[in-house]
């Protein structure tokens, strides 16, 4: 079948091993059409996207209203320097400076990586400082000082960060939160939050040459969708205090209302400094950014930008989605379709042995997959036959963490378009569940490898 371009699929998937690099993973998968929540492939064939083109189009594909904002802007001025002031770029700073309390300037970027490193630069320019804490299992970019933040799995070492010891300089790391994993093998209802409070020690006596910021995923996604647990944040807030570092909130992939909220740090009772944007900020368009408090918004002329950042198009893009996501109350919605997906994969996680732990904020959903619940073994090769699986039946799902080259990763990811309706969700999580009987079947389980 011949797609729009006039040419096949497999003639697109030749042309593509021929001439392209592809960095982020290899899938033979031609989208020729997409709208709302599904895709279309150069066959003909339909897909259902439970991850909204990797967690960019929160409010799905082609939204016509979006549309309508980008063509009017491309009929204005489909560009404008930095230097020079332009209305969409300014109405969009405003109104997300006004939506985060507490903040006071947005600095424009065009990737999360790029945005992390702005927030980066604000802190040490404030503390005078240059070391981060980050997690174990982070993921903060792929620059090289975001990838230094980085993967510090044995298995990335070496592979994405094998060979550039020179540029990923040292930083503080601790252990990550994880309830279902612990890495201090406590209990959480006993641990009194000592993975937070441990942050201080590792800032005290863990550092070398002083600590700028503290970067925390408020739903660590790549590290495994892990989210924060409540009283988290509120614990590094109070010791960034004590230390005088920047509380640097990662929400690249969280906010937009994908955890039920338009940011994920609204679900604690904490504000942190910065909050570091991207993914669907640009409503579907390159855009990124780092909202910052007066205290940590200082930088030197000429320090940090690029000649692309805060593009009226995206602008515009942007604007309208948030206005779209007000309008319709779409972080309510994220919390109300998460209750459903929760329902629906609490029961799958009833029935399937394979399924080790569900982790649910909003519309940011994580499915661990292991061999055996009581060992919590990673069941990595089970996972990737899952992914495959679903994308065979025509369910595009997610597969991550702690870290994600094959052969590992064993957490499917859901995080749709956060306008899903009622039924798309019955239908993701109904495809899901066949899958997982297939696995089971295919890989030996049944009730009694559950570990109960």
């Amino acid at each position: 079948m011949k797609e729009e371009s006039g040419h096949t699929q497999r003639e697109i998937n030749e042309l593509t091993d021929r001439f392209q690099l592809k960095p982020m993973g290899d899938e033979p998968l031609v989208i020729d059409d997409a709208q709302g929540f599904r895709v279309t492939d150069g066959n003909g064939k339909e897909y259902l996207d439970a991850i909204s083109g990797e967690w960019v189009v929160n409010l799905g594909y082609r939204n016509p209203e979006v549309a309508d904002a980008v063509i009017e802007q491309v009929n204005k001025a489909d560009f404008v320097a930095p230097m020079y002031n332009a209305a969409p770029r300014a109405l969009l700073a405003q109104k997300v400076v006004e939506m985060a309390p507490g903040m006071d300037k947005l600095l424009f970027g065009l990737s999360g990586s790029d945005a992390m490193e702005g927030a980066m630069h604000m802190a040490m320019r404030a503390t005078g400082k240059d070391e981060f804490v980050c997690l174990f299992q982070a993921y903060h970019g792929r620059t090289f000082a975001t990838i230094a933040l980085s993967y510090t799995h044995p298995s990335m070492y070496e592979g994405a960060k094998k060979g550039l010891e020179r540029y990923t300089t040292r930083q503080v790391r601790v252990p990550n939160f994880n309830c279902y994993r612990c890495p201090f093998e406590l209990e959480r209802d006993s641990c009194d939050l000592f993975c937070a409070k441990f942050v201080e020690k590792m800032i005290v006596e863990g550092s070398e040459g002083g600590v700028a910021g503290v970067v925390v995923e408020p739903y660590q996604a790549n590290g495994g969708m892990v989210p924060a647990p409540d009283g988290y944040f509120q614990v590094l807030r109070d010791v960034c205090d004590r230390q005088g570092v920047a509380l640097i909130a990662d929400e690249v992939q969280t906010a937009w209302a994908r955890c039920g909220e338009f940011f994920a740090v609204d679900h604690y009772d904490a504000k942190p400094d910065m909050i570091v944007l991207g993914k669907a900020f640009g409503g579907g368009f390159p855009m990124s950014g780092v909202l910052t408090n007066e205290q940590f918004g200082k930088l030197s002329d000429w320090e940090y930008g690029f000649t692309e950042i805060g593009h009226p198009v995206a602008s515009a893009a942007s604007l309208r989605m948030i206005e779209i996501m007000e309008r319709d109350d779409l972080p309510g919605n994220a919390r109300r379709m998460g209750e459903r997906f929760g329902e629906h994969l609490g029961a799958i996680q009833e029935r399937h042995p394979l399924v080790g732990d569900v982790r649910v904020l909003g519309l940011m959903i994580g499915v661990e997959l292991v061999k055996d619940r009581t060992t919590k073994e990673q069941a990595w090769e089970e996972t990737d036959w899952v992914l495959h699986a679903c994308l065979e039946r025509g369910l595009i799902v997610g597969k991550t963490g702690p870290t994600f080259p094959p052969p590992r990763g064993n957490v499917i990811k859901f995080k749709p378009a956060v306008n899903i309706t009622a039924g798309v969700v019955d239908d993701m999580c109904g495809i899901f569940d066949e899958v997982l009987t297939e696995a089971e079947g295919k890989f030996g389980y049944s009730n009694t490898n559950k570990g109960e």
